[in-house]
């Protein structure tokens, strides 16, 4: 018998476009943005600066269609516009409540709704609500790096608070890839791996203030493998383990719908570089063959691609392949789920 194909599906930074706004924020703050890699042709992205309604439709019919499951995360604070449950001046209120509505019915049923901690921009002042001049990946790096577990635990809790309120159960923790303009990590920073175990604890410790009897939960810093199995297999590899549980790390393959981020991409050519028509070759099925796990991570804006839905098409046209590839073999899980079926090491051996 054919093994099964063990996969999750992840979308990340809904509902503001991050790549936008934490660039914007920072050449706000008098730092200077490179315009490469993610960030090349950042400033023609303020044209879609939020996850419209229809593409939160169209992204609950593609779940639908394909009985996908996995992790999506939900920003608290989106760029410190306000807060999910009161108000973000991105959204009217009854815009706002209809994509939550959305998200909350037709998405939360089938993937772990995780905060990307509060803004995914600048950091934000928990008391006050002000921006700092800070990252917030930069600002919570500098957090664990100094073992100020309080401070921490309290920014996390924050997120937590805010989801519950806007009727969401959470689970887990995301953290954006962003910079330290400031220098305030002094290059000890998560996404190098660095203070993974401080950040998993405040994780666990916020999870149980909601679910007392929990004892797993993961993270998503886009830190890279260190175990073999997660090298090689993509599997969640166990980064805390102590008095509160154990905390995994997550680990994903690269956004498939990053070349449609500008809505110029050859949909064709891109669909055909991940699986082929046939569905004999391409990147995905060369990394299901050899035997790892499929987790696939996309963005808010790359699905959106400047309003023209462009990634959400590929992402259609690629999973149609990929189910006609696999059928019943292709099994998806929620992120709690893999780390429960796949993470390392195995329960047993702890």
């Amino acid at each position: 018998m054919s093994r099964p194909v063990h996969a999750c599906f992840i979308v990340d930074d809904l509902p503001a476009n991050a790549t936008w706004w934490m660039r914007h924020q920072q050449e706000a703050f008098g730092y200077v943005v490179p315009d490469r890699g993610w960030g090349k042709g950042w400033r023609e992205l303020a044209a879609a600066p939020k996850f419209r309604i229809e593409d939160a439709a169209a992204l609950a019919d593609l779940v639908e269609t394909f009985g996908l499951r996995g992790k999506c995360t939900l920003l608290p604070c989106p760029a410190g516009l306000g807060r999910i449950d009161r108000s973000v001046r991105l959204y009217a209120d009854d815009e706002l409540a209809e994509l939550l509505g959305i998200l909350r019915v037709r998405i939360a049923p089938s993937f772990d709704i995780t905060p990307e901690v509060l803004t995914h921009a600048m950091a934000y002042d928990v008391d006050s609500g002000a921006m700092l001049p800070h990252t917030e990946t930069a600002y919570l790096s500098h957090l664990a790096a100094e073992g100020k577990l309080v401070e921490l635990v309290a920014y996390l809790r924050t997120a937590y608070i805010i989801l519950h309120n806007a009727g969401f159960r959470p689970h887990g923790m995301t953290l954006g890839a962003m910079a330290d303009p400031s220098g305030i990590a002094g290059g000890r920073g998560l996404l190098a791996g660095q203070g993974r175990e401080i950040f998993g604890e405040a994780v666990l410790r916020v999870e149980r203030q909601f679910e007392p009897a929990l004892d797993t939960s993961f993270m998503f810093t886009g830190s890279p493998p260190v175990s073999e199995a997660s090298r090689t297999r993509l599997a969640p590899e166990v980064v805390y383990d102590g008095a509160f549980g154990r905390a995994f790390e997550i680990h994903s393959l690269q956004d498939p719908a990053h070349p449609a981020m500008h809505g110029r991409a050859t949909a064709g050519e891109v669909v055909d570089r991940l699986i082929t028509a046939d569905g004999a070759a391409g990147a995905w099925v060369q990394h299901i063959e050899s035997g790892a796990l499929f987790v696939v991570t996309t963005h808010a804006q790359t699905l959106n691609s400047l309003n023209t839905g462009q990634g959400l098409a590929i992402l259609r046209e690629a999973f149609t392949r990929l189910a006609r590839r696999y059928g019943s073999r292709l099994l998806w899980h929620t992120t709690r789920e893999l780390c429960q079926t796949e993470g390392w090491p195995p329960q047993a051996d702890r």
